[in-house]
Parts: structure tokens; sequence; C-alpha cells
């Protein structure tokens, strides 16, 4: 097979074209860099603000737990003085009774 033989004008509008192509892929290499340069900046931009979002998620709800941790306390506490005072009612109630019958005993 022989090589097949390009004119000067043909090899001429071959460089020229190449040129042009060579120069546009430059262009687009650049606008890729850029691009990637802002995507980078923008993940990061988004990262920043999703560590806002969850350490302030973070804070509320433990601001959430806290105050019902106080609930539960006043709960406990309320609980606490509801059961001695019946464990008292029930006691003098049951000295009551006691002491009634006794008397009911002693007058027949």
């Amino acid at each position: 097979m022989l090589p097949h033989l390009v004119s000067r004008d043909e090899y001429g509008e071959i460089l020229s074209r190449m040129d042009v192509l060579e120069s546009r892929m430059e262009s687009l290499e650049r606008a890729v860099a850029q691009t990637r340069v802002e995507l980078r900046e923008e993940i990061r931009e988004h990262r920043r603000e999703t560590r806002i979002a969850i350490d302030g998620f973070r804070q509320e709800m433990n601001e959430r737990f806290d105050r019902m941790n106080e609930r539960f306390d006043r709960m406990y506490d309320r609980m606490l003085v509801q059961t001695r005072w019946m464990i008292g009612s029930l006691t003098v109630i049951g000295a009551l009774v006691t002491l009634l019958l006794t008397i009911g005993t002693f007058v027949k």
C-alpha cells in the first residue's frame, strides 16, 4: 500500500483545522477546570450548611430532652408527695377504724 500524498494547500487546511480544534479543546479544558473548582466550592458550602443544620437540630433536640427530663423530675416529685399523703391517710384511717372497733368492743 502506497502512502497517500497530500498537497501543501490540503496540509495547511488540515493544520488550520487542527489549530481550531486544539484551541476549542483548550477552551473546553479551561471551562471544565473552572466548573470543577466551582462544584468543589459548592460542595464545601453545602457541607458547611449541612453541618450547621445538623448542629442546630442536635441542639434543639438536646433542649427538648432537657425540658422532658425536667418534666419527668417534677412528675416524680409529685408522685412521691402523693404516695406519702396516701400512705399517711391510710395510716390515719386504719388507726381510726382500729380505735372505733376497740371502742365498739368495750361498749357492748
